[in-house]
């Protein structure tokens, strides 16, 4: 790949002076168009190609080109055992040696350069950590490969969007049409995978973001039917028999929602357990891998994604008892798989383990009350919607991604039912999803962002101004124009004299009454008072700014909660808007503040500076200024990596005395120096290990 690099150098000046002077010729947003297209044919062709990879790989480690569950039905026990192990040490082999150390962490990475917009994703990453996912897919690793196709399309997206210098939010939206592209070629559900990134990754439903996912999901889903063509999923026709049959639905899905939390639980809780044996990297892996093999000598559908069981589940030519060691030993590989560092995508074994829930569950309603209920096979497909629901708190993008899935418009209702139940149960157990557990446990809050925490924060009681200019409804025309010559705003409040509100007087409604003369003795301010909306003193200011969108002038009064309410004071737009820059930035200033030692102090190498005044840190945090070790120096902090090897944050460079001042944020393509020092954020222990180097 390093030999390709070059070759990529080269083609970036002429492709860029390509779309700029389509920029000039049809304006910035066919250029915008033109960039989500690309990003769709990118994910579309990564899908292909991901897909194609690891049948090819498959054919060389195997000797095989029939399934995954083909081929492992017709190993021998002890070459079940050792395959997956020895995929999933040549995959721990090529991190090691291409990452210097772990892979990175999928969808929660995604979600923080996306979301938090405190990383950036690394196109060289994502390809060798795509190809380590594809050799562990291979060779048996129970993971999907929607992680690794959405991570390499997003990390192309996000190097587009540098590239062409877009703005942050524009960034932001083209990384998502990454994801939403690499999920769609995946699935072939475009609307589904759009919605996957509204509903997880960005969390917002704005048309601006819907029209961008969709067009490059529809691209990506066109690529890869014209590629590879048909569909992933094989359902019978099915349909809901009786309404009463909602009742074992309701039932499978908080069920759906219990198995969702012990998946998650699972999955974290082997992560743990990996994490405590203190193995290199290659071992975790190889260990998880031997845990895989081991369970499939008995349950051999717990190799790869789980394609095959499903479609077996679904026709119903799964034996009721397999179902049942299906789902355990489904769920516990891919905790195995994922927990001892293999990457990979885990939206696939959930549909697997739900498609079994759902056939225990439908085994069970159907022999109780044949007469009233489908086949198992409709229980089977409502349970795979359900468990995506509860492990990632998104029903709605889990019910179109099964319907685009299976196309299966009939059984819509229960599926809809079954998620909503699975989702809330879920959430009311435990708030986090799959994917915002990983990001909670490194003490990142990603459904409360700093700029929405400060909104919520800031009252209006804490802006407004308390003594502004005010008249009283019998003030007459010429006092009301002498009153607006010797202001400055364009608007005046009437109150009464016991501070009752009255309404507000607009500057060009006071000039058009001054233009008829004959009114001039006739008008008092309490005619020209217009009613305006009005905020009460404890409202947020996120409440003040939703009712700016609607009003012309850029104030509105603040009233008490008394009835009738009285005059307060007004809250402006000015005042609103330094308020949240002074409490975001103080905000940001509490989570990293730092009082670090004279600059230009000495610092003997590999040992931490240490500050004063660390504030809202956990006791196990610290922050530190870290001269950088001997043994790091002449790499960048992308080669460091000390997110993911140290668990660290860089808050800032200082580079050596009279190399240049402080740099916040530090570039990661600079290499590192003698004397050069970092400020870090992290755990006591870990910043220990980095000192140590």
């Amino acid at each position: 790949m390093r030999s390709i690099a070059p070759l990529i150098r080269r083609l970036i000046p002429p492709a860029r002076d390509l779309l700029r002077r389509i920029d000039r010729l049809r304006g910035t947003e066919a250029s915008y168009v033109l960039l989500i297209v690309t990003v769709g044919l990118i994910g579309g062709l990564v899908g292909v190609l991901y897909l194609l990879g690891i049948r090819l790989f498959q054919i060389i480690y195997f000797a095989s080109s029939g399934t995954i569950l083909e081929i492992a039905q017709s190993l021998s026990w002890q070459r079940r055992l050792i395959a997956p192990a020895g995929g999933a040490f040549l995959a721990a082999i090529i991190i090691k040696y291409s990452l210097r150390g772990a892979g990175s962490e999928g969808m929660s990475e995604i979600m923080e350069a996306v979301v938090l917009k405190e990383k950036l994703l690394s196109f060289r990453r994502s390809l060798w950590k795509g190809l380590s996912s594809m050799i562990a897919i291979a060779t048996g690793g129970s993971m999907g490969r929607e992680g690794p196709t959405a991570q390499i399309s997003a990390s192309a997206a996000g190097r587009i969007a540098e590239v062409m210098r877009l703005s942050a939010e524009r960034r932001r939206i083209l990384i998502g049409c990454g994801v939403a592209a690499g999920m769609a070629s995946a699935y072939h559900a475009p609307i589904g995978a759009s919605l996957f990134v509204m509903e997880v990754i960005i969390g917002n439903f704005a048309m601006e973001v819907f029209g961008p996912l969709v067009i490059a999901s529809v691209v990506a889903t066109l690529v890869t039917h014209g590629i590879v063509g048909g569909s992933i999923y094989h359902v019978p026709d099915l349909t809901l028999v009786s309404t009463w049959e909602f009742i074992p639905y309701v039932i499978l899905g908080i069920s759906a929602a219990l198995v969702g939390r012990l998946f998650i639980g699972t999955l974290f809780g082997t992560t743990w357990f990996f994490s405590r044996l203190r193995l290199p990297h290659w071992a975790s892996a190889t260990l998880g891998g031997l845990g895989v093999g081991a369970l499939a000598i008995w349950i051999p559908y717990v190799w790869g994604n789980g394609y095959e069981g499903v479609n077996l589940t679904l026709a119903g030519e799964m034996p009721l008892q397999m179902i049942a060691w299906a789902l355990a030993g489904k769920l516990l590989a891919t905790a195995l798989s994922i927990g001892s560092g293999s990457s990979g995508g885990v939206l696939t074994p959930i549909l697997f383990v739900g498609a079994a829930l759902g056939g225990l569950v439908g085994e069970a309603a159907h022999s109780l009350w044949p007469t009233f209920t489908a086949p198992p096979a409709a229980y089977a497909l409502v349970g795979m919607s359900a468990l995506l629901a509860a492990t990632t708190h998104a029903p709605i993008m889990s019910t179109l991604m099964v319907f685009e899935m299976s196309l299966n418009y009939n059984l819509i209702l229960p599926v809809l039912v079954c998620s909503g139940v699975a989702a809330l149960v879920s959430r009311g157990m435990k708030r986090d999803s799959i994917y915002t557990e990983r990001l909670r446990r490194r003490g990142v809050d990603i459904d409360l962002a700093i700029e929405e925490t400060a909104l919520e924060s800031i009252h209006c009681e804490d802006v407004m101004w308390t003594s502004p200019p005010t008249v009283t409804p019998q003030t007459p025309l010429r006092s009301l124009l002498d009153k607006f010559l010797h202001m400055r705003g364009q608007a005046i409040h009437v109150v009464e004299e016991d501070r009752r509100y009255v309404g507000l007087i607009d500057v060009h409604d006071l000039l058009a009454a001054a233009e008829q003369k004959s009114l001039e003795n006739l008008v008092i301010a309490g005619d020209l008072a217009r009613e305006v909306p009005h905020v009460k003193g404890t409202d947020p200011v996120s409440t003040v700014t939703e009712k700016f969108w609607f009003l012309e002038h850029g104030e509105l009064p603040v009233l008490s909660g008394e009835d009738p309410p009285r005059f307060l004071g007004i809250v402006t737009r000015r005042d609103v808007l330094r308020a949240f820059d002074r409490e975001v930035l103080q905000r940001k200033l509490m989570t990293v503040r730092y009082s670090g030692g004279a600059a230009g102090a000495p610092v003997a190498p590999g040992q931490p500076q240490r500050g004063g005044g660390l504030v809202n840190l956990p006791a196990e945090f610290a922050i530190e200024e870290i001269r950088v070790p001997d043994t790091l120096q002449g790499r960048t902090l992308m080669e460091l990596d000390l997110p993911h090897k140290y668990l660290l944050t860089v808050l800032s460079l200082k580079p050596a005395a009279g190399a240049g001042t402080e740099m916040i944020p530090p570039p990661i393509d600079r290499q590192m120096c003698d004397g050069d020092r970092l400020v870090l954020v992290g755990k006591r222990q870990d910043l220990a290990r980095f000192a140590r180097g």
